[in-house]
Parts: structure tokens; sequence; C-alpha cells
């Protein structure tokens, strides 16, 4: 089974799966796909959707590209770690001081996803190139945001607190969300909305949803980036030198995204990013 096929693993590598040029055009590629990471990954919008359909309405095909997912794995991996880092080291600290449960339900949560891309097997691999697939997909995100904006609001008219520290997910929580990641293996569905909308539902507040989300997504992109490292052949110092500034790019652009997300989630925004998922969808089956 190609690892590209598990999800979260898949919603990054179809942004390395696009057709570039060697020589001096690979540079703008490699910043031009680093940009879209770090825009798409972080807001509700679905990197994996865009690149499907931009990747059909261009013309380009689809290729192997180990190396730059990787690259941008690591520019991801930087953002969230930025955001996220100390309560990650929060959570470690925990787990060796002998509570670890807020591990445990990260790691729970990430079950949902490897059950579907290791039980699908090959039947996964095929979605990734149909943009009808991405569209109906992008209309399911539109959808999910709008359920969970409804729980946010719902939260707020009854008075819970925001709480501000910890996770406070439980075993039930942490598999529903978890399910709704796996869910977006499928092109044209958010990771961060579908999960950040999924804790929404569950009862978590908007500052814990984001949290429990990205601290998940820690384990999706270190787990792309370690299973396509071993498709990684020797690369020139050229080459090294455009990743390395993919890398920042990505990270850059992450770091900007991913706050632009959170106070789009603080002012209840997410109605905007399912209006313009459905527009984007309605617009590909209107002139498709």
């Amino acid at each position: 089974m190609d690892p590209a096929a598990f999800h979260p693993l898949a919603q990054f590598a179809t942004l390395a799966d696009v057709t570039y040029p060697d020589g001096e055009g690979q540079l703008l590629a490699v910043v031009i796909l680093a940009v879209v990471q770090g825009l798409t990954e972080f807001l509700p919008v679905s990197s994996s959707g865009h690149l499907v359909l931009g990747r059909e309405a261009l013309g380009l095909h689809a290729i192997e590209g180990a190396v730059i997912t990787i690259a941008l794995h690591v520019g991801t991996l930087i953002a969230v770690l930025a955001v996220y880092g100390r309560d990650l080291l929060g959570v470690l600290r925990d787990a060796i001081s002998g509570r670890p449960r807020d591990l445990g339900m990260i790691l729970l949560g990430s079950v949902p996803a490897a059950v579907v891309g290791i039980g699908a097997g090959d039947a996964l691999d095929g979605i990734f190139d149909s943009p009808v697939l991405a569209a109906s997909g992008l209309l399911v995100t539109a959808l999910i945001l709008i359920t969970g904006d409804v729980f946010r609001k719902r939260r707020e008219l009854i008075g819970m607190p925001e709480e501000e520290l910890g996770l406070n997910v439980g075993v039930w929580a942490a598999l529903f969300i978890g399910t709704f990641q796996a869910l977006a293996i499928l092109p044209g569905i958010s990771r961060s909305g579908a999960t950040i909308c999924a804790a929404l539902m569950v009862g978590l507040s908007a500052p814990r949803a984001a949290r429990y989300s990205f601290l998940l997504s820690l384990v999706s992109v270190g787990g792309a980036a370690l299973l396509e490292f071993s498709d990684v052949e020797q690369i020139d110092g050229r080459t090294m030198i455009d990743l390395g500034i993919g890398v920042a790019v990505s990270a850059a652009v992450g770091l900007l995204a991913l706050r632009l997300l959170l106070v789009a989630l603080r002012r209840g925004s997410f109605p905007w990013f399912a209006a313009y998922c459905a527009t984007i969808s309605a617009l590909w089956f209107a002139l498709g």
C-alpha cells in the first residue's frame, strides 16, 4: 500500500504530487507549493481539495515528490510547534510524571485514521485524482464547518467557560474526533476543519478544540515525514537549498495561517470559510 493512502498523510502528500520544472523553475515551484501548503493546511479549506482541482484545471500530471513532501512536512511541524510547543512539552512532562492521559488521548485519536488507511489498502490509491470527489468533499467541509459553529454558539449561549489549560478529552471524544480525521482522507475534506468542529460537537471549548486538533496533527505530520523518508534518494546541493527555502516559506506562511485560524475561531468566522468551500464546489460543478 502506498503510504500516501494513509490519512492524514494523503492530505500532505498531494501537495508534492504536481509536475514541476527542473533547473531555475524548481525553486519557484517549491515556493509556490510551500505557500499553498502553509495556507491550506491550517485554514479549514482542504489542501488536498485545492490541489486536486488545481491540477485538473491546469492540466498538470501527478508524480511522486517525496522529497518536497517531507520539506513541507517539516515547515508544517515548525509552525505547529511554534504555537503549541509548550503544550506538547506539558503533555510529555505529564506522561513522564505518571499522568499519561492527555498523551494517550492524542494517540487514541490517531487510531481511526490508521485503521482506515491500513484496512482500506490499495482501494484508497485512486481517489486523489478525482475532481468530482474533491468538489464534493469541499461541500462536505462546508457542512461540517457550519455544524461546528452551531455547537460553538450553543456553548456561548449557555455560558460555559472557555477553558485555556489542558485537553480534557475523554475516550469517546478522542475516537469521535479521530473518526472525523479519518473521514478527511477524502480529498476536499479539511483535516483541521473536521477535527476542530468534531471537538466542538463533543463539547470542547474553542481553545481546547484547536489545541487537540493540532497536537493530533503532530502525530500525522511526523508520521508522514517518517514514512516518506524511506522513499528519498540522494539529492544534489541545489535541490537541498531549494528545499531549505521551501521549509522556511512553509513554516512562515503556515504560522501566519495558523494564527489567522485561531482568530477566526474565536470570532466565529467559520461560516465564512464554509461559504468559500461551498462556492468553490458549486463553481466546479457549474463550470467543470
